[in-house]
């Protein structure tokens, strides 16, 4: 019998989601003729404010796998449940995309090897990346169960909490020599391993191993981490605002600095030390704010977030094509309009339009292999294993 649903990680993971979406709206608007210093400026606000999404998502991941661990795991079916609600679906939009984009003519045999080749590195679409990454916790999900619950076994909650804390700092350093990594392991040539570390490396699980682990601990310590995101909220909350301030700082020298008047974010990119550890502090920040959501928020909202959150993997999937409805709105009517409205008009329309989809292929009979679920599964979450964690996933 499954454990009680957590509800701050129902109202997360639809929250993470519709910063996913808020971030690729923004990425098109770096691009746009017209764009000023100041409106990439606010551009670096919003971007900062967003970034949590990812390793929110790998958080619940973590937590929801662990919080409702068994004590036994059957990983034949453990994997195959995934396969179906997370990789099948996958499979089935990175067709539809390369069909849209006509990257794709079965006719062709160079095309059924493009096909075969985009499935393993989800390079698609510039969003399909995290599918990849997410689905290598599934597969290597054993050895992670083995090293966590071993050591809550062997040890006392201090040394687990000074095992957790000394990962982080390992982590934090890891990720300040990736690029090192990526030349030694590419100077081996060693078949799909060197690739993973060198052509893929933003996708490889190891790189963000750390939100993984922070979120196996909140979900075997559920009770114990609610409490101490309580006692410690001060703190966490100047830690983030500190980082966010130091690294929008960042941005802004990188934007005013640029070539050409050109919007970038470089010094945003999620595999630097620093930005490792603002995302950190984001994950206990945002977990803090669902937290005051389900208390205060109200029950519409409370709602509304928890069904987004409910349909987010679909959404995730689809939504870089629901964009190019938000853009064709855009040129219509909003081409004058200030920077700031146009990024959240299409920010809403592709995010509501691909939440709407969802639902409605979700009805289907065959709605499980297009959006890993179906609407009978109403009071379910999405698996582990996609954006949208029915049982335990992270988006």
């Amino acid at each position: 019998m499954s454990r009680e649903r957590i509800p701050e990680v129902e109202r997360l993971r639809g929250i993470a989601f519709l910063a996913v979406v808020l971030q690729h709206s923004i990425a098109h608007y770096t691009v746009e003729p017209g764009m000023t210093t100041g409106d990439g400026i606010l551009m670096a606000v919003l971007l900062m404010a967003t970034k949590f999404a990812v390793p929110v998502f790998i958080f619940i991941t973590g937590m929801v796998l662990f919080y409702n661990d068994k004590g036994s795991l059957h990983y034949g079916r453990f994997i195959q449940r995934r396969f179906g609600d997370i990789y099948i679906p996958f499979a089935v939009w990175t067709l539809i995309t390369l069909l849209i984009n006509n990257r794709f003519n079965p006719t062709q045999a160079e095309d059924w090897k493009y096909l075969g080749g985009v499935l393993l590195t989800g390079k698609s679409s510039s969003h399909f990346w995290y599918i990849i990454m997410l689905f290598q916790f599934y597969l290597l999900y054993p050895l992670f169960r083995s090293a966590i619950l071993g050591i809550k076994e062997r040890w006392g909650w201090r040394t687990q909490l000074t095992i957790l804390l000394l990962s982080g700092l390992l982590y934090v350093g890891l990720t300040g020599v990736i690029s090192d990594i990526g030349r030694w392991m590419g100077s081996l040539d060693i078949p799909v391993w060197s690739e993973l570390f060198t052509t893929y490396a933003d996708r490889n699980a190891l790189y963000y191993f750390f939100y993984f682990a922070l979120g196996a601990a909140a979900g075997l310590y559920h009770t114990s981490w609610k409490k101490w995101i309580q006692k410690a909220r001060t703190g966490i909350w100047l830690i983030f605002l500190f980082l966010f301030g130091w690294m929008l700082i960042q941005a802004v020298n990188e934007i005013r600095s640029a070539e050409n008047g050109a919007i970038t974010f470089y010094s945003l990119s999620l595999l630097r030390p620093m930005m490792s550890v603002f995302l950190i502090s984001s994950i206990l920040v945002m977990y803090d704010v669902t937290g005051w959501i389900c208390r205060q928020g109200g029950a519409r909202v409370n709602s509304l977030l928890t069904s987004v959150g409910l349909y987010s993997y679909g959404a995730y999937l689809m939504h870089l094509l629901t964009l190019r409805i938000s853009y064709v709105v855009d040129e219509s009517w909003l081409i004058s309009m200030p920077p700031l409205i146009r990024i959240l008009s299409s920010w809403l329309i592709s995010a509501a339009v691909a939440y709407g989809a969802t639902r409605l292929l979700a009805m289907l009979p065959f709605g499980k292999w297009l959006v890993g679920m179906t609407g009978k599964r109403k009071n379910r979450t999405l698996q582990p294993s996609s954006p949208s964690h029915s049982s335990t996933t992270g988006m």
